[in-house]
């Protein structure tokens, strides 16, 4: 009788293939990003992309005056690509016990991690955007989502998908003007959808971020110390201006409450099935993100533990390369 093998407990790529396809399908913001393979097999880990500015706001122009000309430029963003990891350790008393499946789920938790942070990264290249609607003071409703689809200025109305907190939802389902899925007339859907306003998709997430404070400095009306003490209370709900980012404030700096808390809810022009229809085939989407390596999953045995170590790793960046098509609405949490 053949003798059994650690890699007939645990099949590096058997387990690879299976956490990949479950990174798929447990992915909920990237669908809305254009995956570039360009960077695949190629040397080097930096990446020069260009991002189209904002054209700024329309001008008021008198009678027979003539409106002034505005260049359309592309700034440049280099990043280096970055390695997103996670690893588990499972004993083999784990595995004999067959208690629970613990191979299996090291496989779902696995997938879950790398997931959540391309998720995480991708909406975080959305919030980048110069684009905002709204200044937070109201609740989110049809007409704030009316103001941020003005914001693209577009001749011809197209599909966007909007997330929202999902603690926005009620609000939003009791208003008028919203379509819930449901009750769709052959309206194809796309991943995460639960409803249409403004022929804006909305997907809930719970990733949209709830804003109670902004960086501060202690000369700053207001300003409170962060302390070890109450850095978990502003984690994650803290707006950087600067970088255009929501942080976790480290100890001993300052922020400042806001008199309001607030949502920030990116919305994402989608990409037309035909791009004859509406744009070039070599325009810009709002979101990219750059495969270097798709998720590699190694397995490691350790004799003297008695534990099998295994590690998932995918190698990419993330950029927002046409904030034109991006637009972040601000509303009253």
């Amino acid at each position: 009788m053949p003798n059994t093998t650690m890699n007939d407990v645990i099949n590096p790529q058997v387990m690879g293939d299976m956490i990949s396809a479950k990174t798929e399908a447990m992915l909920k913001i990237t669908p809305y990003a254009k995956v570039d393979t360009t960077l695949q097999g190629v040397p080097g880990d930096t990446k020069t992309v260009p991002s189209w500015k904002y054209i700024g706001d329309a001008e008021d122009v008198t009678e027979g005056a003539e409106v002034g000309l505005t260049s359309m430029k592309a700034s440049s963003t280099t990043f280096t690509i970055k390695k997103a990891m996670k690893a588990v350790g499972i004993t083999q008393e784990a595995i004999n016990s067959g208690y629970g499946n613990p191979v299996d789920q090291a496989e779902t938790q696995l997938a879950k991690a790398i997931a959540g942070k391309v998720d995480n990264d991708v909406f975080a290249a959305a919030l980048k955007t110069s684009q905002v609607s709204g200044d937070g003071s109201s609740v989110i409703a049809y007409s704030g989502v009316v103001d941020i689809v003005d914001v693209f200025d577009e001749e011809e109305i197209t599909d966007k998908a909007l997330f929202i907190n999902p603690k926005q939802l009620t609000k939003l389902r009791k208003d008028t003007e919203f379509i819930s899925a449901d009750k769709y007339n052959n309206n194809v859907m796309v991943s995460g959808e639960i409803g249409m306003i403004c022929q804006s998709r909305i997907i809930p997430s719970k990733k949209v971020p709830k804003i109670t404070a902004k960086v501060g400095a202690s000369s700053d009306q207001g300003a409170v110390k962060i302390t070890a003490d109450n850095q978990k209370t502003y984690a994650g709900h803290v707006w950087d201006e600067t970088n255009k980012a929501v942080i976790t404030p480290a100890v001993d700096s300052y922020v400042v409450p806001e008199t309001n808390a607030y949502y920030l809810c990116p919305c994402l022009k989608l990409e037309p099935a035909d791009p004859e229809t509406e744009f070039t085939e070599t325009e810009l989407p709002a979101v990219t993100i750059f495969l270097k390596k798709d998720t590699q999953t190694d397995h490691e045995w350790l004799p003297r533990k008695q534990t099998h170590e295994i590690t998932t790793a995918k190698y990419y960046g993330v950029a927002l390369t046409n904030e034109a098509k991006a637009v972040v609405g601000k509303f009253k949490a």
